[in-house]
């Protein structure tokens, strides 16, 4: 069982799992139980007490990319949830990028500094819509990504960043 299909199947309601890891390992792991199961995600107790489940949380499943099913086939032991992840600009995005910065009108950017600055704003969203790459203007997500003007890095949904949650079964 390696895929989030395979995951949904073996979490059933009744299912218990504790939690270890929540963006640092937990000294007391939390014992949660499974109360409902929907194509986005589980519900979950937020605490169990006397036996009985109390409360609901929900945990919406993140892409698949960003699931790791912990354990060998058929020893399925937990699964991991990782944030999106950064990675370097491809060539053909360095292309694009560069491309702008030669088309770029310097003196309509002085004026809309004195204006509202939106002439500026759509000629440059029409360049990258235009490639199909608005996910590099840095505002706006596309394919599961977004340019991050920070780091000069994109994130990327197919990427796994840090570790954020993790299960075990019970």
């Amino acid at each position: 069982m390696k895929t989030l299909s395979d995951l949904k199947r073996k979490l059933q309601p009744g299912q218990r799992v504790s939690l270890v890891y929540r963006y640092k390992k937990l000294d007391v792991p939390i014992e949660k139980e499974v109360l409902e199961l929907q194509s986005n995600g589980i519900a979950l107790a937020k605490e169990i007490r006397d036996g009985r489940a109390w409360g609901k949380s929900w945990l919406t499943w993140p892409k698949a990319s960003l699931l790791e099913c912990v354990g060998e086939p058929g020893l399925f032991s937990g699964f991991r949830i990782y944030s999106t992840g950064k990675r370097p600009l491809t060539c053909f995005e360095k292309e694009i990028r560069d491309g702008y910065e030669k088309t770029r009108d310097t003196e309509q950017e002085r004026r809309d500094m004195l204006s509202d600055g939106s002439t500026s704003y759509w000629q440059k969203l029409h360049y990258y819509r235009e490639r199909n790459a608005e996910y590099l203007i840095g505002n706006i997500k596309q394919h599961g990504m977004r340019y991050d003007y920070n780091s000069g890095l994109v994130w990327d949904d197919r990427v796994k960043g840090e570790l954020c949650l993790e299960y075990v079964f019970v």
